[in-house]
């Protein structure tokens, strides 16, 4: 029977031996060089002995575990020594230590016959009554592992099932999400095109309209200071010698050099009648490529799509509406009508005029 020192240090070396950092030992990121694959199934069974060395060595005769004592502490410094040793001495050392180790497998296999029979005398499988409650009580630990794994399953299959129907309903949601998104960016996309081809209609009317607008201004203009130039003109420059005495050559001349004046100044009322209407045009267009260029805000600004259509509705009747230009003649145009013609002057023109003496 093993003594109480000799337990002692077994549990220390098995201990120091679990301890043992896996990775370190194994270093599967050496690749071929790594001992995973040539020394990880020796590693587990050597943990397998320790341990069962661990539980029954007890019942070995004491020289027995010394022996077996001495061959697992020289398994664990020489697993000790490659776990700790640097990369190239590791890939040097593998060879070495992998024929060490089998050797010291080897050697302790010569010691092993009493652990196992320890084991099994303590396991009770040299008599029927100890095969029957060793087998009782496997089957009563699958039983209950399998009980396990079944609620484990079925809480697993709850919870997918649970896990499954929340990701349904998310992909559900995300699909109206998405088809909704898309419906308000293709009609934010129609919006955005026919706001577009608004704002370019106006500004190829400004365009045209500015063109106009100067062209009436330079008419009117001219036709201004044609009249100021005419009638300096006529003060300054045309002499005609009149009679001493008010006779129809007076009146004649007048109304020649007044027609002349009033059709400049009809012209230049005209002119000055149309540039007002078009400088009127002018600004209506401006106004409307402001309300174009801010249609998208002012929609956008809406928070339900009723309120949308009215203010959408609103902007585009704003935009489509004509309303005056100016170049109707309404109630206040009559103030550039000129207010004597011709006929008028002919009229006041005596129908018997003197006879000179």
């Amino acid at each position: 029977m093993a003594s109480d020192n000799r337990m002692r240090q077994l549990q220390n070396l098995a201990k120091e031996i679990f301890l043992i950092d896996t990775n370190d030992l194994l270093r599967t990121s050496l690749g071929a060089l790594s001992l995973e694959r040539d020394f990880g199934p020796t590693l587990e069974q050597i943990r397998k002995k320790v341990d069962l060395v661990r539980q029954y060595g007890r019942e070995v005769h004491d020289d027995q575990i010394q022996n077996i004592l001495s061959i697992l502490e020289s398994i664990r410094d020489a697993i000790t020594q490659q776990a700790d040793c640097s990369n190239a001495d590791y890939a040097a050392r593998r060879q070495q230590f992998l024929n060490d180790i089998k050797g010291y497998i080897e050697t302790l296999n010569q010691f092993w016959a009493p652990v196992v029979a320890a084991a099994v005398e303590a396991r009770g499988f040299l008599d029927d009554e100890g095969v029957r409650r060793e087998h009782e009580r496997t089957i009563e630990s699958i039983k209950k592992e399998s009980e396990t794994a079944l609620q484990q399953v079925k809480e697993e299959s709850n919870k997918t099932i649970e896990e499954a129907r929340t990701l349904a309903k998310q992909i559900e949601e995300e699909a109206r999400t998405r088809e909704k998104q898309i419906k308000d960016r293709a009609r934010l996309t129609a919006a955005g095109i026919s706001v577009e081809e608004a704002q370019k209609q106006f500004r190829e009317a400004q365009a045209a309209l500015d063109k106009r607008v100067k062209v009436w201004a330079v008419l009117g203009g001219v036709c201004v200071a044609g009249f100021f130039a005419v009638a300096l003109y006529f003060l300054y420059f045309v002499t005609i010698d009149l009679p001493d005495e008010w006779q129809w050559q007076v009146f004649y001349h007048s109304a020649i050099k007044v027609s002349i004046l009033t059709a400049i100044a009809t012209t230049a009322a005209f002119c000055l009648r149309i540039l007002r209407a078009h400088l009127h045009m002018s600004e209506k267009n401006r106004h409307r490529q402001r309300v174009a260029n801010s249609m998208g805000a002012f929609v956008e600004s809406a928070v339900t799509p009723e309120q949308r259509d009215l203010i959408l509705s609103q902007l585009v009747e704003s935009i489509v509406q004509f309303g005056h230009s100016g170049l109707v003649q309404r109630e206040d145009d009559y103030a550039y009508r000129p207010k004597m013609t011709i006929d008028s002057i002919t009229r006041t023109l005596p129908t018997n005029p003197q006879k000179e003496l």
